[in-house]
């Protein structure tokens, strides 16, 4: 039974095993890419594949064990440069590194952090996952470059879960007014930063960032402020009308979508879920400065 993952370090010797592989039923192939260590050998699988005809890949990215945010983002930029490049088509499952002697599933690996893995969760669920190897929906994602994507999660999570009203709609004023105190920190005081809202929920940001003696760091609390449910309801309404940039469910095969990678820890639901809350009558939305 091949429809297990295959280890990129053995397919890579010889193209006699993808050859092989291509004469049976199989689709998608199934290959881990769990470190950039891998890159080579990964790669050198992906073209063996798509040389044979193989060209719908399935890629499992374990992230938050020995990785740091940059490998990840390394990784998973690769499938799309392949995409382009080979003209296939691979979609990649980031999967979050959990001991399975940790109950509560609250590891953080040493080069992460807690705000970030929160921040990689909201943007995993749209996709329940799938991060799609489309260059135009992964650099809305994602970013471009490394930079770009620990911009994305250092940003208030609900920026990131209403990303489209922040980018596109009334909310634009208020993401242009956070990246311009964004640019004021130094490389100091983003870990700074990224360390008070790691250590607090985001209940207790009110008092962090008051207490907070760094300026800098402090004048940006009103933009992680948790948002009034109201103010939620009202944004949700307004992103209804607009045609949403998520990868259709329809193109992928149904047993691909992952149901639990880590997605949903820390309370953090997903938008259908708050959206189905919304029970009330819809609100006016002004834009917050």
């Amino acid at each position: 039974d091949f429809n297990q993952g295959v280890d990129a370090r053995i397919l890579c010797r010889d193209p006699m095993y993808l050859r092989e592989l291509s004469t049976i039923c199989i689709r998608p192939l199934r290959i881990a890419f769990d470190h950039l260590g891998l890159k080579k050998p990964y790669t050198q699988a992906v073209r063996y594949a798509c040389d044979v005809g193989l060209t719908e890949l399935s890629n499992y990215m374990l992230y938050n064990f020995h990785d740091t945010p940059q490998d990840l983002f390394e990784r998973m930029r690769l499938n799309v440069s392949l995409n382009e490049e080979l003209g296939v088509r691979i979609f990649s499952f980031p999967m979050r590194y959990q001991p399975t002697d940790l109950p509560d599933r609250s590891h953080v690996g040493k080069n992460w952090n807690r705000y970030w893995l929160r921040s990689m969760q909201i943007i995993l669920q749209a996709t329940h996952g799938i991060v799609s190897g489309a260059p135009e929906f992964f650099r809305h994602a994602f970013g471009d470059t490394f930079e770009e994507f620990e911009n994305i999660l250092m940003r208030p999570h609900h920026f990131i879960f209403n990303r489209n009203w922040y980018e596109r709609q009334s909310g634009r004023p208020t993401i242009d007014a956070y990246n311009v105190q964004m640019r004021k920190l130094s490389e100091a005081d983003r870990a700074e930063l990224v360390g008070l809202l790691s250590a607090h929920n985001p209940s207790q940001y009110a008092s962090a960032f008051k207490d907070c003696p760094n300026r800098n760091v402090g004048l940006l609390g009103k933009f992680y402020a948790p948002l009034p449910k109201e103010f939620e309801r009202a944004i949700w309404d307004e992103q209804r009308e607009m045609k949403d940039n998520r990868v259709s469910a329809d193109t992928i095969p149904q047993d691909e979508l992952v149901e639990d990678a880590g997605l949903y820890e820390d309370g953090v639901e997903t938008r259908e879920q708050a959206m189905r809350k919304n029970v009330e009558q819809p609100i006016s939305v002004e834009a917050v400065s």
